[in-house]
């Protein structure tokens, strides 16, 4: 898949499930290639694909904003959101319903899996033979990351 096309399906698809379940409007940056992935975050969201193309869709923010997007996913308060339980359901969720919207970009041409959710200060992982196209996301919380993985073959 082309970078270009890759970062219209992940900006459509990560506009679309913020606009829809946290009433957020995001503001796309520009597109990275990241030809070691995964992005460093304290909170990393991820769901892997296969099918005709095999890699992962992840989200990377930190903990502020996977506490925000929580909240506003569950309709709370952040100082409601009290459990790392929520906020992993929550994310993992996010990140779910992000693949789903690629899924369907993609003409059904991918399958997705259960989502994993990672929290702690800067994990450093890497996926050997893969290559990604970060896309960086402005909302009300600051800058988090979308990224498509795919695994070159």
């Amino acid at each position: 898949m082309e970078t270009k096309e890759a970062a219209d399906v992940i900006k459509s698809a990560t506009s679309d499930v913020f606009g829809t379940m946290l009433s957020t409007t995001l503001k796309a940056g520009d597109v990275i290639e990241d030809e070691t992935p995964f992005f460093q975050s304290e909170v990393t969201a991820l769901i892997g694909i296969a099918g005709g193309l095999t890699g992962y869709v992840s989200v990377h923010c930190n903990d502020q904003q996977a506490r925000s997007f929580t909240a506003r996913f569950l309709g709370m308060d952040e100082n409601e959101v009290e459990s790392t339980d929520d906020i992993r359901d929550a994310m993992g969720e996010l990140v779910n319903m992000i693949a789903g919207n690629v899924k369907t970009l993609l003409n059904g041409a991918i399958e997705i899996s259960l989502p994993t959710v990672v929290m702690t200060p800067k994990p450093d992982m890497r996926v050997k033979g893969a290559a990604g196209v970060l896309v960086p996301f402005d909302d009300p919380t600051g800058t988090f990351h979308v990224e498509m993985i795919h695994i070159r073959r």
